[in-house]
């Protein structure tokens, strides 16, 4: 699985570059976004812009992050297309890692903390 792995101002952008977020990378995923909290990270921005399809073990890992994070930290997502943002929904995910339009909404909301 390859990620695009960037700093911006005080946070972690990581943006997966898979069309598919399933059970054939969320261990992949998880162990990236581990070793970014462990390397000290602790606002870390998800793209997911190129996500088209994220299931219940990528959603998974992605909660893991949010865990892993706790309390110091603090996880965003953003760039989520419809139809993962409908599971976001249907799961609540949403209400507890918050789902931002762009990477530079997600950045101004993590500055105000």
């Amino acid at each position: 699985m390859k990620f695009d792995e960037r700093q911006e101002q005080q946070a972690t952008v990581i943006k997966p570059l898979e069309k598919r977020l399933d059970s054939n990378v969320s261990e992949e995923l998880k162990t990236h976004m581990n070793a970014i909290v462990q390397n000290g990270h602790l606002k870390v921005v998800l793209d997911l812009s190129d996500v088209e399809f994220v299931d219940s073990s990528a959603l998974g890992a992605i909660i893991a992050t949010m865990a892993a994070l706790q309390p110091h930290g603090r996880l965003m997502v953003c760039g989520v297309k419809n139809n993962v943002l409908a599971l976001f929904r249907l799961t609540r995910i949403d209400r507890v890692i918050p789902v931002m339009e762009n990477i530079d909404e997600a950045i101004r909301a993590m500055s105000c903390d």
